[in-house]
C-alpha cells in the first residue's frame, strides 16, 4: 500500500458520488477492483485524507508557556491534534488530522512564531542596555505572553466531530511513536504588567483569518 494507490481509489470513490447513476456505478466498481488489487481495507481508505505535518520552526523541548499556548490554540482553531516531535535533539510542533488542516496549522504556526521572535527581538532592543540579560529575558517573556494572548484571542475554535476524533485515534494508534500533546511547559517568573501590555498592544495588530469549512484561503499578516 502506498499513497499513489490510495489516491487512485479515492478518485474513483469521488466519481462514485456522481449524480449520473451509470457513471457512479462504474466508478464504484473500479474502486472495489482497485481495493482488491492493492489489498486495501476500508480503514486504509479512511486514512487517505489523514496525515501529520511537522512545523519548520524549532522550539525548546520543554517550551515556554506562551509557545505552548500558541501551539494549543492553533490546533484548536484548525481542528487538529497538537504533538511535539524531537529529532536530533531539536523539537518542533506537529499537527495531526485531516491533511489540509494539519498543513495549514503548521504553516500558521511557522508564520506566527517567526513574527513573535522578531517582535521579541525588537522589544529587547528597547530595554535599557544596562539591564542584566536575565532581567531582559523575563521582561521579554512577559511581553511575549501579552503578544500571544492578543493573537490567539481572535481565533475561533473548531470543534472536532466525534467521527473525526475516532479517525484521528485510529490513525494515531497505527504508529505507536506518536506522542500526543506538547511537553510540559515552563514559565520564567518576572516582567511587569507594562511589558505584558506592550506585547498585547502589538499582538493585537496581527490578523489571522482561518478557513471556513476548508473553503477559504488562510491569510496571515500584520495589519496596518
Amino acid at each position: 500500500m502506498n499513497e499513489k494507490q490510495l489516491n487512485k481509489v479515492q478518485k474513483c470513490l469521488e466519481l462514485a458520488k456522481s449524480g449520473n447513476a451509470n457513471e457512479a456505478a462504474n466508478a464504484l466498481a473500479m474502486a472495489q477492483k482497485l481495493m482488491r488489487k492493492y489489498g486495501l481495507s476500508d480503514e486504509d481508505i479512511q486514512f487517505i485524507e489523514m496525515g501529520e505535518t511537522t512545523c519548520c520552526s524549532s522550539i525548546q523541548q520543554k517550551p515556554v508557556e506562551y509557545v505552548a499556548r500558541l501551539i494549543s490554540k492553533i490546533a484548536k482553531a484548525f481542528g487538529v491534534v497538537p504533538m511535539l516531535i524531537t529529532i536530533g535533539g531539536k523539537a518542533s510542533p506537529q499537527f495531526l488530522g485531516h491533511k489540509a488542516k494539519a498543513m495549514t496549522a503548521a504553516y500558521a504556526f511557522d508564520v506566527i512564531y517567526r513574527q513573535l521572535k522578531i517582535a521579541r527581538r525588537d522589544y529587547i532592543q528597547t530595554l535599557h542596555h544596562r539591564l542584566l540579560k536575565k532581567h531582559k529575558t523575563v521582561r521579554a517573556d512577559a511581553f511575549c505572553e501579552g503578544w500571544v494572548f492578543a493573537v490567539v484571542s481572535n481565533l475561533i475554535e473548531e470543534v472536532i466531530s466525534s467521527e473525526d476524533n475516532e479517525k484521528i485515534e485510529r490513525y494515531k494508534n497505527r504508529d505507536k511513536s506518536f506522542v500526543i500533546g506538547t511537553a510540559k511547559s515552563v514559565r520564567r517568573k518576572g516582567g511587569s504588567i507594562d511589558d505584558y501590555a506592550e506585547g498585547h498592544k502589538l499582538g493585537g495588530q496581527v490578523a489571522i483569518h482561518t478557513p471556513v469549512n476548508g473553503t477559504e484561503t488562510m491569510k496571515l499578516g500584520v495589519s496596518a
